[in-house]
C-alpha cells in the first residue's frame, strides 16, 4: 500500500513542479549575436512571458554594457506600461523602441551604427510580484569594419648578428583582424623564414640576422570584411656601415685633407719667398775668368745694368732725409771695402788660386746683398713717409671741413643778428607811434578841459541871467 501511494504522488509532484516553472517570468533574446556593417542599422528583439497574463505595472529597459566592468550599465531606452518610451540623450536620433504588449515583444532599432555600438546589450523586464524566473537576457552586437592599412615598423638595429622584430598593426578593424607575414628575397622570390623565427599577433621576431636576411617582408591584415597589407624592406648592414658614422668619417677625412693642403701651400709660399731674397740681384753679381785671374779684369753678367742711370730728382722727393754723418760714414766704409778688396786682389794676383778667387766672389756677393738690403730699407722709408703724407692730407681735409662748418655757423649767426636788428627797428618804430598816440591823446584831454571850462562859464552866465 505504501509503495502504491508513493507512486501516485510522484506524478503529482512533477505536475506541480512544471506548473510552478511555467508560472514564472521568462525573458529571452532569440539571437545571441547580431552583425551589422558600420553606418548601417539593426533591430534587436526581446520577448518575455509573464507569470500572470494580466498585470497593471511593468518596466522594460534596454541597457548596454560599459567598456569597464566596474562602471554602471549604460541605459539606451526604457518603457513604462501605458507611458511614452524614454530614449537616453546619448542615443537620441539613432535609437527607437517599439513594444507589443499583446505579443509581449520589444524591439530596439539602432541606426548609423558606429564602433562605439560594438558591445553587449541587455533586455530586462520588471513586473511587481513576479520576480521568479529569468528577468533579463543579453545579446551581442558586432559592428563589421574592414581592417585599415597596417603600419609596419622595425624594432631594433638591422646590423649583423642582431635580433630584430617587425611589427604590423591596423588601427581599426572589426572583428579583430588576423596578421600574416610573408618573406621575399632580394630577387623578389618567395622564401621561408630563417630558423628560430617566431610570429605572434602581427609581430615577427628574427634572430641572429645576416646579409641573407635582407629582402622584402609583407604583412597582411585580414578579417571577415576585408584585408589590407603593408610592405617593409629590410637591409642588413655590417656594424661599421652605419650611415651616421660613415658620414662623420668622410667629413673628418675631407677636413684633414683641406688642412694639410693649406699647410703645404703656406710652406711652399714661404720657401719660395726665402729663395727669392737669397738669390739677390743677378745684375750685381761679379764674375771672373778662371783662365786669366792675374789680369784682374772683371765683367758683369748684365752689362746694361752696369751703366749709370740718370738720376731722377723726383724719386728722391719722397725719401726721408738722412743725416750727413750717416751718409759720410757709409761712403767711407764702402771706400774702405773697395780699397781692401783691391789690395786683396793685388795680394793674390799671380798665384792663380781658385780658392782665393772664389772667396773674392763671395765677398762681392755679400756686398751686393748689403746694397739690396739698403734699397729695401729706403723703400720702407718711402712707404712710411708716403703714409705720413696721406695722414697729413686726411688731417688737412678734416681741418678744411671744420673751417667750412665754422663759416656756416658764422653765416647763420650773422643772419640771426640781422633778424634781431630788424626786430629792434620794428620795435623802435612801434614805440615812436605809441608816443605820438600819447601826445595826441594828451592834446585831446586839454581841449576837453577847455571845453568844460567854457561850458561852466556859460552855465554861470545863464544862471546870472535867470536871476536877473
Amino acid at each position: 500500500m505504501t509503495s502504491k501511494k508513493q507512486l501516485e504522488w510522484k506524478p503529482l509532484f512533477l505536475i506541480f513542479t512544471v506548473l510552478s516553472c511555467c508560472s514564472s517570468l521568462e525573458v529571452s533574446i532569440p539571437v545571441s549575436e547580431y552583425e551589422v556593417a558600420r553606418g548601417g542599422e539593426i533591430a534587436l528583439t526581446c520577448s518575455f512571458i509573464p507569470a500572470r497574463p494580466n498585470f497593471d505595472t511593468m518596466i522594460l529597459t534596454w541597457e548596454a554594457f560599459p567598456d569597464n566592468t566596474v562602471d554602471p550599465m549604460i541605459v539606451v531606452a526604457s518603457y513604462f506600461l501605458n507611458k511614452p518610451v524614454d530614449i537616453a540623450p546619448a542615443y537620441e536620433g539613432r535609437a527607437s523602441l517599439k513594444n507589443d504588449m499583446t505579443k509581449h515583444v520589444s524591439t530596439l532599432h539602432l541606426t548609423k551604427v558606429t564602433m562605439e555600438d560594438n558591445r553587449r546589450y541587455q533586455c530586462s523586464v520588471a513586473i511587481p510580484n513576479d520576480k521568479q524566473g529569468t528577468q533579463a537576457a543579453t545579446t551581442s552586437l558586432l559592428v563589421l569594419v574592414a581592417p585599415s592599412a597596417p603600419i609596419c615598423k622595425l624594432q631594433g638595429t638591422a646590423e649583423y648578428w642582431h635580433n630584430i622584430t617587425l611589427t604590423c598593426v591596423s588601427q581599426e578593424g572589426s572583428p579583430q583582424p588576423v596578421y600574416e607575414w610573408k618573406s621575399y628575397s632580394v630577387e623578389n622570390s618567395p622564401r621561408q623564414f630563417p630558423p628560430k623565427t617566431t610570429e605572434k599577433d602581427g609581430s615577427l621576431s628574427l634572430f641572429n640576422i645576416s646579409v641573407e636576411t635582407s629582402g622584402y617582408f609583407i604583412c597582411t591584415s585580414t578579417n571577415r570584411v576585408g584585408s589590407a597589407s603593408c610592405n617593409f624592406t629590410l637591409a642588413v648592414m655590417p656594424n661599421s656601415m652605419n650611415i651616421a658614422s660613415t658620414g662623420i668619417i668622410i667629413g673628418a677625412v675631407v677636413a684633414g685633407v683641406l688642412v694639410i693642403g693649406i699647410i703645404i701651400f703656406c710652406c711652399c709660399r714661404k720657401s719660395s719667398k726665402k729663395n727669392k731674397f737669397a738669390e739677390g740681384s743677378p745684375g750685381d753679381v761679379e764674375f771672373y775668368d778662371k783662365d786669366a785671374p792675374e789680369t784682374g779684369e772683371q765683367y758683369w753678367d748684365d752689362k746694361s745694368n752696369s751703366e749709370t742711370k740718370p738720376h731722377n730728382q723726383d724719386e728722391d722727393k719722397d725719401v726721408v732725409p738722412q743725416s750727413n754723418y750717416a751718409v759720410t760714414s757709409a761712403g767711407h766704409t764702402f771706400d774702405d771695402d773697395q780699397h781692401s778688396s783691391i789690395s786683396g786682389k793685388e795680394k793674390y794676383n799671380g798665384k792663380g788660386s781658385d780658392i782665393d778667387s772664389q772667396r773674392y766672389q763671395d765677398d762681392q756677393y755679400r756686398g751686393s746683398r748689403d746694397r739690396l738690403d739698403d734699397q729695401l730699407d729706403r723703400n720702407e722709408q718711402r712707404e712710411r713717409y708716403g703714409g705720413s703724407r696721406d695722414r697729413l692730407d686726411d688731417q688737412r681735409q678734416r681741418y678744411g671741413g671744420s673751417r667750412d662748418r665754422l663759416d656756416e655757423q658764422r653765416n647763420r649767426y650773422g643772419g640771426s643778428r640781422d633778424r634781431l636788428d630788424d626786430q629792434r627797428e620794428r620795435y623802435g618804430g612801434s614805440r615812436d607811434r605809441l608816443d605820438d598816440q600819447r601826445e595826441r591823446y594828451g592834446g585831446s584831454r586839454d581841449r576837453l578841459d577847455d571845453q568844460r571850462e567854457r561850458y561852466g562859464g556859460s552855465r554861470d552866465r545863464l544862471d546870472d541871467q535867470r536871476e536877473r
